[in-house]
């Protein structure tokens, strides 16, 4: 019966909130509208978070399967199949790296990128393919490979009969085997689309025995039913000290060896360096996304709180009639539920416009990017909740001021506001300018940074320079990859129009090859250690870079396994240690000990608005690595591309080389700052033109409520400027403080956007000044308007309609 009664008042609640929104309309459209740019933007914000972070991999029982990670990224082979017959707590193991391949399509050479495997990869995965199957164990020898769907729909037109066919993958003849479903991405972090699946076993493929020192495969595996991942990790940790006692020489970060899932920011594992500042920029998006909506809230608790007034002689009525107030404060709070679902579904359909852009924005990023940015269950419980917490938000405190009302001065006709409600909706419209005012200083700080970007010397010369990276197959020895290199390098150094050519392991301020070593000096007795970026370059690089060498000398083709352990330094380093004395110092790498030879100019490493950071170089022949990118200083860069491909084909056979101009490749470190400033400001701008609203309600209906006061005064003598200027006054106390608290705020909010800004301070005086300017000019526009209509009160009519 009671629960009857509760449902049947529900019933009738909605039916009320449904009738006041269609009998006020204009209140009705503006709330709507403002509600569904708060809720739409975060809804957006959130299918962003939701496809990076929350939505777990496409396979069976994904809360099973989990990264092994031995204290580094990759592990060898061998100590996989120590992993997989030792551990005894996982059902299946599984190992496999990322590789990039040429698909020759009649004659036109595709560049596709997948993943090498362990034959059981698929299976344990727990997968079927959409066509065909996956390759069994007796196809560990790269002799099948299995599709990804997009590569089979554009490449091959859906075609069924391509289970069978032959294809020439990487300079290898391979059969298809099988077709996976769509937006099958395997273990690869959400984001990034692979191509082919083929499976290879060192063992079998060769007769050379894998090292267990090279470290090149990531490790997988199913744990057992009844096991989780704390069981599982000391499991795991028990064969790594099995495996350092009987292999010494075995790195001392396997000892901290451990399971982690395969979701979240673990599914990022080694890629941190690279997705840092996405997750950064994920974070400032959440925090404007924020401000948005508490500016969006403010508005309509403002707009709610002015209703409320006005319908003090109803709420008096129905309280005299014997409504209990708490009664009253759920009829209100359902009022603003109705609200909140009219914006809420509004905002689904702003979110999946902006997810639109989003995606279109992806495509033309300079580097392949796939996220699924549906509106799953996830994000539509998301967009329920958010409205269902916004209704609460604005409507509560707008409820309770209303069901406090008093009766004896509510049933008279010229009942105004109270005090506290008035200082209520100051306080909101205060708290709106503030947020607004920060959102304009982070706006203005990355507009005047992508302003300046260009102007930022890196500290080497792009211009001119033609990058050729390539992937030397890793079942060469380092003696044999070496070689290929080095002679690759100096055949095409030595060709015509080329001016100088050098190989690295890193592309400055592009997403590639980023590494981090921690060095000691070996006269600390107390052995402390230091993080310092790294790269590992060839003779000419740092002349082909036109990077000045400072003191001492380049490396040079000698500098290789066996000779004497030798490094470069850039200047902070060389200050940080020695004080600038560097050369002839000693510097030790793990367990070797490095004699510095040069001294560089400092130059950008990660962004161009990073601080002069310490850096060492190492020379490529002692230390190698089969992931490289040559880079070549040319007149002739079409020329030059071909010359790279065709020289290296000549000493590796099979081999592919992935061309891109400089430019283009440090192009990316300019984008936080192109997108940073396009999202701010269009956030920013929805935050003036929300607080200019807010503002504007505030100074109307203070106009309102203070009419017959106008009146009196102007009857009195007042003239309507008296009228503007006190207008004026009153409300500017209330700008100025929010706009005082949130340029300050935007100042110190500044510090955590700092390696996204480059050339620009967080306290930027520019910045400051110019969110003054837009948000005090906002504010002002929007209280001349109803101050000017107070000042052309008729007097007379005021008083007698009072």
């Amino acid at each position: 019966m009671i629960l009857t009664s509760f449902l049947t008042d529900v019933r009738r609640d909605l039916a009320l909130g449904v009738r006041l929104l269609a009998r006020y309309p204009g209140f009705s459209a503006v709330s709507i509208a403002t509600l569904a740019i708060a809720i739409g933007g975060n809804t957006a914000v959130f299918t962003i978070v939701n496809a990076l972070l929350l939505t777990p991999p496409p396979v069976s029982e994904p809360g099973r399967l989990v990264r092994v990670y031995p204290g580094q990224s990759l592990t060898s082979w061998p100590v996989y199949e120590d992993i997989r017959d030792r551990a005894g707590v996982f059902s299946s193991v599984a190992a496999y790296r990322l590789t990039s391949m040429n698909l020759d399509q009649g004659g036109t050479a595709i560049r596709l990128r997948g993943q090498i495997t362990s034959a059981n990869y698929l299976t344990l995965l727990g997968v079927r393919p959409h066509v065909g199957d996956t390759y069994r164990a007796d196809d560990a020898t790269a002799a099948s490979v299995v599709l990804a769907h997009h590569v089979w729909r554009q490449r091959f037109g859906s075609d069924p009969a391509i289970v069978g066919r032959t294809l020439v993958l990487g300079g290898r003849s391979v059969q298809v085997s099988g077709v996976m479903a769509d937006g099958f991405r395997g273990t690869a972090p959400p984001g990034f689309r692979l191509d082919f699946w083929m499976p290879l076993d060192p063992r079998r493929a060769g007769d050379a025995t894998p090292s267990r020192l090279l470290p090149q495969f990531e490790v997988v595996a199913r744990l057992k039913p009844g096991i989780e991942r704390e069981a599982a990790t000391a499991a795991l940790r028990t064969v790594a000290s099995q495996l350092r006692r009987e292999y010494p020489e075995l790195p001392e970060s396997l000892a901290g060896i451990d399971a982690r899932p395969l979701s979240g920011v673990h599914a990022f594992q080694g890629m941190i360096s690279i997705v840092w500042p996405i997750f950064a920029f994920l974070f400032l998006l959440t925090i404007v996304s924020g401000f948005v909506l508490v500016i969006g809230c403010s508005n309509i608790a403002g707009l709610l709180v002015g209703r409320a007034a006005l319908r003090q002689r109803e709420i008096a009525v129905r309280l005299s009639l014997g409504s209990s107030r708490g009664r009253l404060v759920r009829q209100l709070l359902t009022e603003s539920l109705v609200l909140a679902g009219a914006g809420g579904v509004a905002g689904l359909l702003l979110a999946a416009g902006l997810v639109g852009f989003v995606e279109l924005a992806i495509q033309r990023m300079p580097f392949p990017l796939h996220l699924d940015l549906a509106l799953d269950r996830r994000v539509l419980a998301y967009a329920i909740a958010l409205s269902t917490a916004t209704a609460v938000l604005f409507g509560l405190l707008p409820a309770r001021q209303a069901a406090r009302v008093d009766l004896t001065t509510s049933l008279k006709a010229d009942s105004s506001g109270s005090p506290e409600r008035r200082r209520l909706r100051r306080a909101m419209v205060a708290l709106q300018v503030a947020v607004c005012s920060a959102l304009i200083v982070w706006s203005v700080l990355f507009v005047r940074s992508l302003g300046r970007i260009h102007a930022i010397e890196p500290g080497f010369d792009s211009t001119g320079v033609v990058l050729g990276t390539v992937e030397i197959d890793r079942s060469l020895d380092a003696a044999r990859g070496d070689q290929i290199l080095s002679d690759w390098t100096r055949r095409v150094g030595a060709s015509p129009g080329v001016h100088s050519a050098a190989l690295a392991t890193i592309v400055p301020l592009a997403l590639t090859g980023r590494e981090e070593f921690d060095v000691s000096l070996p006269a600390d007795a107390a052995g402390r250690r230091r993080r310092v970026l790294a790269s590992r370059v060839s003779p000419g690089w740092f002349a082909t870079l036109r990077i000045p060498l400072l003191a001492g000398r380049d490396f040079t083709w000698e500098d290789r396994r066996g000779a004497l352990p030798v490094a470069i330094v850039n200047d902070t380093l060389a200050r940080q240690f020695w004080n600038g004395a560097a050369l002839g110092q000693l510097v030790r790498y793990g367990s070797r000990t490095l004699e510095v030879v040069g001294v560089v100019r400092d130059s950008k490493y990660r962004t161009l608005g990073e601080a002069p950071a310490p850096v060492i170089y190492l020379p490529i022949r002692q230390q190698y690595s089969h992931f490289v990118t040559m880079h070549v200083r040319t007149s002739d860069p079409r020329g030059t591309a071909a010359l790279m491909a065709s020289e290296l084909g000549r000493l590796w056979s099979g081999a592919e080389v992935q061309i891109e101009s400089m430019s283009d490749a440090v192009a990316v470190a300019v984008l936080p700052a192109r997108i940073g400033a396009l999202v701010t400001g269009g956030f920013g701008a929805l935050a003036v033109a929300l607080a200019a609203f807010g503002v504007y309600g505030l100074v109307s209906f203070t106009v309102v409520q203070r009419a017959r006061e106008i009146g009196i005064r102007r009857a009195v003598g007042a003239t309507a400027a008296d009228v503007l200027r006190l207008v004026l006054r009153q409300h500017a106390g209330v700008i100025g403080a929010g706009l005082t608290v949130g340029v300050a705020a935007g100042a110190l909010g500044g510090t955590v956007l700092r390696s996204f800004l480059a050339g620009v301070g967080p306290a930027d005086p520019p910045a400051l000044a110019a969110a003054v300017v837009v948000v005090a000019g906002s504010a002002f526009a929007a209280t001349v308007a109803p101050a000017l209509r107070a000042a052309r009160l008729d007097p007379m009519a005021v008083l007698r309609d009072g």
